[in-house]
């Protein structure tokens, strides 16, 4: 196959990356990492969180100059690219978090840095429109996205669209994907999958990172596994299986997921009465008991979310009840957090971290007073607190002092649990915890929640992904447009009752 609009035969090598090294205040991120990617191909990228991906891509784009190593693309040899030079080459990324100016239209965002000019070099306006809609219709989403509609009125899924439609206004032959779907919901997914299918039947050349595994073995024609920055094996997608990747990207067999369960929940800690927040939540009740994990199910926009952050006052609760500990809940998140019931929330950019402030920062913040007396900060016991944290959860960079902003996702959601675990809580919710996390780091979070109910610490975990509900949970409660659909005990999982009641199908319904 021949793509038309570059005239670069199929399986020709577009991109390759021989001998990569970098290092950050001396600590390897990529050692001797080579890849390659040819057109009309999607390579899969995995590893653990930390494995040296995000280096990798941004070594790619521009944003990162290698220590050694060379980069050749199309033939030619660079030793360092810059943003500009790797766009002219086109070279483009989607991103997990989208880099759109919500304010402007759809045409706009897409027209980004190269508007069409017409007389006396003003912007024309109405070319812009075309070329927005001609992409749109390339990718099959000009019947339900406006290129006169600003952006901030689009769904998450049109949104990654518009992104994607920025590539193709740059005629990306290269295209990276990193976690596309991590953010979307189940209904856009099938939708992106045939997007980026056509995008390789054009030829182009597409590198595709993602820690659903069930999506490599879907999509991807070869797959490249990282580990501690290093190239462990390239394997095509045909020729492996979860078990050989997860085996490289972890560095052992990975058979045990979910830790057993070896304990019995005790008093109530929490009791929910007929709880009510406006337009979004109606007469929901519920209670968690000590030592227990009570999973949170339902679709997009069920409330699950909402009543995670009502219980830690984050969201305005109408009317009903929240009893902790026998007493009415703090109606605060500071006074919560200090009562021992914390949130780790679904957004931890925004709501779970102080991104340009350090890991140590971060890790400290809401733990103060465990190292300082009379407000003065006892350092040598912050330092061997936060060194003991990090060496248990395994964040990589394992370096106190980096700014959190240039964490991987995976390892900033560790950064998260890690501070409320140093703040000894008395019941935790996990709002997506494994949101965007390696396999390997899914295993090391599921041990510390069920260390914690060892504990007596109760858990509430709130998750889209009906596995680990399952592989976790005492009882899942199930919501539907934003009420209490139904709740299911451990001994009838499964995730077509899951879905039944997430989708208003109740049990005794045919």
């Amino acid at each position: 196959m021949t793509n038309v609009s570059n005239n670069v035969p199929s399986d020709t090598v577009i991109l390759s990356l021989k001998h990569i090294e970098k290092s950050f205040g001396g600590i390897h991120a990529l050692s001797d990492v080579s890849f390659d990617l040819r057109a009309g191909e999607i390579h899969a990228l995995v590893g653990e969180n930390g494995a040296g991906k995000s280096t990798l891509i941004k070594i790619v784009t521009g944003a990162y100059t290698p220590d050694a190593g060379e980069i050749q693309i199309n033939g030619s040899v660079y030793k360092s690219l810059d943003p500009t030079q790797a766009r002219n080459l086109g070279i483009a990324a989607v991103y997990q978090e989208f880099n759109l100016l919500p304010e402007l239209s759809v045409a706009e965002n897409i027209s980004l840095g190269a508007q069409p000019l017409g007389r006396f070099r003003l912007i024309d306006k109405k070319a812009r429109s075309a070329l927005a809609y001609e992409l749109l219709e390339r990718l099959g989403a000009h019947t339900h996205i406006d290129p006169d509609e600003v952006v901030k009125r689009l769904t998450v899924g049109e949104q990654q669209l518009v992104e994607i439609a920025k590539a193709l206004a740059i005629n990306a032959r290269i295209l990276i994907m990193d976690e596309p779907s991590a953010i979307l919901p189940s209904r856009d997914l099938d939708r992106l999958f045939t997007v980026i299918r056509n995008l390789r039947d054009e030829g182009r050349g597409i590198i595709y990172i993602s820690h659903r595994l069930n999506e490599i073995f879907e999509l991807a024609d070869r797959v490249t596994v990282l580990k501690d920055g290093q190239t462990m094996a390239t394997k095509n997608v045909a020729d492996t299986n979860h078990a050989e990747l997860v085996s490289l990207m972890v560095g052992r067999p990975l058979t045990d997921m979910y830790p057993p369960k070896d304990n019995t929940p005790g008093e109530i800690l929490l009791e929910v009465r007929d709880l009510c927040v406006e337009g979004t939540v109606y007469h929901v009740n519920f209670n968690v008991r000590a030592g227990e994990v009570v999973g949170l199910a339902g679709l997009g926009g069920s409330g699950r979310t909402t009543v995670c952050r009502a219980l830690v006052a984050l969201a305005d609760v109408r009317s009903g009840e929240i009893i902790y500990r026998g007493k009415p809940a703090p109606r605060s998140p500071a006074a919560a957090a200090q009562a021992g019931l914390v949130l780790v929330p679904e957004d931890r950019k925004t709501y779970g971290l102080v991104l340009n402030q350090s890991m140590r920062f971060n890790l400290s913040l809401p733990n103060l007073s465990q190292f300082s007396l009379m407000g003065i900060l006892h350092s040598a016991k912050e330092k061997g607190t936060i060194y003991k944290i990090i060496k248990n959860l395994q964040i990589k960079p394992p370096v106190p002092d980096i700014s959190t902003e240039n964490l991987s996702g995976g390892n900033q959601q560790k950064v998260v649990v890690g501070k409320w675990l140093l703040a000894n809580p008395k019941l935790v919710i996990f709002d997506e915890p494994t949101r965007g996390i390696d396999v390997g780091a899914k295993a090391e979070i599921y041990m510390r929640i069920r260390e914690l109910t060892r504990q007596g610490v109760g858990v509430i975990m709130a998750s889209s992904e009906l596995p680990e509900l399952i592989g976790m949970c005492d009882r899942i409660l199930v919501f539907y447009e934003g009420r209490l659909s139904g709740e299911i005990p451990r001994e009838q999982f499964s995730e077509e009752a899951i879905m039944r009641l997430a989708t208003g199908v109740k049990v005794n319904e045919e």
